[in-house]
């Protein structure tokens, strides 16, 4: 069952003093189902982080419709409203800008249970469960944040979002501010944490061996747009966008056994988001344009299969790119990685 639904979401922002406006998102539909993790990638300026905040209310969309659960989403219906407290919550890419410097940890992951009228006894057993999944020890959680690593405190951050027993927990960049070290120990926290849980994940990240290791399905964008959609296995083993090609190709893989995905050359420059042109965004860029993809957005093909490519001549792509085994074999070697405290971002 579809928990989130996000159909044509747009947001602009106007520019001071200007009639212009900073295209942000442009159309933006995807979905997640109940405890899979769906992750957003896309270089810098992407739209990944405004559709994040879009979700949780944080910034109200220009147009378009958010549903949680079977209901709408809007500015004045989201994760503050009484029947949705505690149900989506947030995890900030920099975790020492998130907690009060004054106040002890041990107080910020117990302060959303403050809303959900629960007990204090319930609400410190609550706090017992939680320092024991995310591996803290309540010594560490009674220091203030100044006193803890960016790792320690991304624990704590993440024990704040899921001592409300969310359905959906909202990742942006939550590896990016860590070190190798730190960033595979959060990794394997996420996903142990949702094989216990059964939470519900959209995963913001340009880190695409992070991204390729706890992805059911990935959401690829670019300048606001949806390029490619589908499994995870499908876009690594045989990405069909044009600027999937290019994003898998910019991968430092962790081990000379794997191979990146067939070459693809995308040249010239990122157009500007207030003067997007009509078409594909990608279509200055692209080595496969065609006079149709600058008028309008392609349509998606594939949609029957839950993988769906907006572009025209993706079939012309160079070749079927890794293999059917190349996910598989990264996964089996990612866990051997973590087992031993190896970061996946780095060659073995």
């Amino acid at each position: 069952m579809t928990l989130l639904s996000v159909q044509d979401l747009v947001k602009h922002f106007p520019i001071s003093g200007a009639s212009k406006v900073v295209k942000a998102l442009n159309g933006v539909t995807l979905g997640i189902e109940r405890g899979e993790t769906l992750s957003l990638v896309g270089e810098s300026g992407s739209g990944k982080t405004t559709v994040g905040r879009a979700v949780v209310g944080l910034m109200e969309p220009t147009s378009g419709e958010i549903v949680f659960d079977g209901k709408p989403l809007s500015w004045q219906r989201n994760i503050r409203s009484p029947e949705l407290r505690g149900r989506i919550q947030f995890v900030f890419q920099e975790p020492a800008e998130s907690f009060n410097p004054r106040e002890p940890v041990l107080r910020a992951i117990m302060e959303p249970l403050r809303y959900l009228a629960i007990s204090r006894h319930d609400r410190e057993v609550r706090l017992r469960e939680v320092l024991e999944l995310i591996r803290m020890p309540l010594a560490l959680a009674q220091r203030l944040p100044g006193d803890l690593s960016p790792g320690l405190l991304q624990r704590a951050a993440i024990g704040r979002a899921i001592i409300t027993r969310p359905d959906l927990v909202v990742l942006d960049e939550p590896t990016s501010a860590l070190d190798p070290t730190a960033r595979a120990e959060i990794v394997d926290l996420l996903r142990n944490l949702q094989r216990k849980l059964e939470t519900a994940y959209l995963f913001i990240s340009h880190d695409l061996n992070t991204v390729r290791f706890l992805s059911d399905r990935i959401c690829v964008l670019y300048l606001g747009s949806v390029m490619e959609v589908g499994p995870a296995a499908k876009l690594f083993n045989d990405p069909r966008h044009p600027y999937s090609l290019g994003l898998m190709d910019s991968v430092l893989l962790p081990h000379p056994s794997l191979r990146t995905a067939a070459r693809i050359s995308l040249s010239g420059e990122i157009p500007s988001p207030v003067d997007l042109p009509s078409g594909c965004p990608l279509a200055s860029r692209c080595p496969l344009v065609e006079s149709a993809c600058t008028r309008e957005m392609p349509a998606s093909d594939y949609p029957e299969t839950g993988h769906r490519v907006h572009c025209l001549n993706h079939h012309q792509r160079a070749n079927r790119t890794q293999g059917p085994d190349q996910f598989a074999r990264f996964r089996e070697l990612s866990d051997a990685m973590l087992r031993q405290g190896l970061p996946l971002n780095e060659p073995a």
